[in-house]
């Protein structure tokens, strides 16, 4: 779980998100593994609350002004009715910055440089239950893992003063969901997900729609998506959610 004072402030400034589940596209069913992927840019923005009742609420704009390095993919094989996936991502935030602090009436220069880097990752499996022309319907179970590490650097050169703090922390919880497909016509379709349960976290769910074209090879995917935790007897967080528009691409190989 969470920990430290300063990790809730942290992290109200250098978090962001990931990348919404890959569906199977229009696979012949057959009893062969059939592999696809999937790589996306989510548009999310971070809100909630910590442990001592302060509301969070960062932009994606500020978000990607701190951006090192983000992935955000999902493999998946299907055989059959079934569908093996894991969608992961992973960001590296870190951010700098020069302030005045007063020491004994006298301003002085101060850095603070602060970094965030994450984990979240969701194995499931699928099962189809439901299947005709223009639509079909799986239920799925797995797994959630967040990950965050964070660190603080506190530097006043004037006087010789340098801190640093490091925290860092995880919670795993099972999901059930259900996802499906709507084909509209021969090119576009929408896809929907939802998934809840608990574990570490008091619960978790996440709920996503989006709209789709199929290319010859690829195809585009556009849509939005909501994650959100909510934690019990966490020295950090009551609520942690996050929230924005996706787009990206989907190919077979």
């Amino acid at each position: 779980m969470f920990r430290s004072v300063f990790f809730r402030n942290l992290l109200a400034g250098v978090l962001a998100l990931t990348a919404p589940m890959a569906y199977a596209s229009d696979a012949v069913a057959n009893e062969t593994w059939e592999w696809g992927g999937a790589l996306y840019l989510w548009g999310a923005g971070i809100g909630g609350t910590t442990a001592e009742g302060d509301d969070i609420d960062v932009s994606f704009n500020d978000i990607i002004d701190n951006l090192d390095m983000a992935f955000m993919g999902v493999l998946q094989a299907q055989k059959g009715k079934w569908t093996l996936l894991a969608d992961v991502i992973y960001l590296d935030v870190s951010a700098g910055q020069t302030s005045t602090a007063n020491i004994i009436g006298r301003p002085v220069s101060a850095n603070v440089d602060v970094g965030l880097k994450s984990w979240i990752v969701t194995p499931a499996a699928a099962y189809e239950v439901h299947k005709t022309d223009t639509t079909r319907l799986s239920i799925l179970g797995g797994g959630r893992y967040l990950y965050m590490d964070a660190d603080l650097d506190f530097a006043i050169p004037a006087i010789a003063l340098r801190e640093k703090y490091s925290d860092s922390g995880s919670v795993i919880d099972a999901i059930i969901g259900a996802r499906g497909e709507l084909r509209l016509n021969e090119k576009w379709y929408v896809n929907y997900h939802v998934d809840i349960c608990t574990g570490e976290s008091d619960v978790t769910w996440q709920a996503l729609a989006g709209l789709n074209y199929r290319f010859s090879k690829v195809d585009a995917a556009f849509g939005y998506r909501y994650l959100k935790w909510e934690f019990d007897d966490d020295d950090t967080f009551d609520e942690l959610d996050i929230s924005g528009p996706y787009a990206g691409i989907r190919f077979s190989f």
